[in-house]
């Protein structure tokens, strides 16, 4: 079978497109916590290129980008749609490898990506090995950087904020592979 010109760059054009709609992979850290109107997921991927600069540790500086994805669940008392993010939470971690000991703690920042918002943050791990994560979830009234308010008239208000509550998940790092190489 003969190609010409035209079919080798329709191939060409296809395989581009191929590859930039491929994303970075997410890889799971243990299952979804439910708490407080709240699903608490987490991942981590490839260290990610942020904007502001500054705003976090440098992706070549890191070896993951950590991600809390915290949706709202059915019947959430503040006023939150099923399914929407939930902004304007003050979120921490804490990273501990389980064969040493070492700690890492830090705060995950508010984001956003293709996939939608999430708070997020690059991390510089203590190499392979198994990993025990804690993030500690706090009400907007913590977030001193952005007052976000609450109706609380009969009409219109929704519950109190939720008291800080922390989720826990293990996980093993072995690496996240190469960028581009999904």
């Amino acid at each position: 079978m003969r190609t010409g010109p035209l079919s080798a760059l329709v191939l060409a054009a296809a395989l581009v497109a191929l590859i930039s709609s491929a994303g970075a992979k997410e890889y799971p850290i243990g299952k979804p916590k439910t708490a407080n109107g709240m699903e608490i997921s987490a991942v981590y991927l490839q260290p990610i290129e942020m904007e502001p600069p500054g705003m976090m540790r440098a992706a070549a500086d890191s070896d993951i980008h950590l991600e809390a994805d915290i949706k709202a669940t059915k019947g959430n008392a503040n006023g939150f749609p099923e399914g929407d993010w939930v902004p304007y939470l003050v979120v921490h971690y804490e990273l501990t490898k389980l064969d040493g000991g070492q700690v890492i703690k830090g705060e995950l920042m508010p984001m956003v990506a293709n996939d939608g918002p999430h708070y997020g943050d690059n991390v510089k791990l203590m190499g392979p090995g198994k990993y025990k994560l804690t993030v500690t979830v706090s009400p907007p009234s913590e977030n001193t950087h952005a007052p976000f308010g609450r109706h609380v008239d009969k009409e219109t208000g929704v519950g109190p904020w939720f008291k800080t509550f922390s989720a826990d998940y293990e996980f093993v790092f072995a690496g996240t592979g190469k960028k581009g190489a999904y």
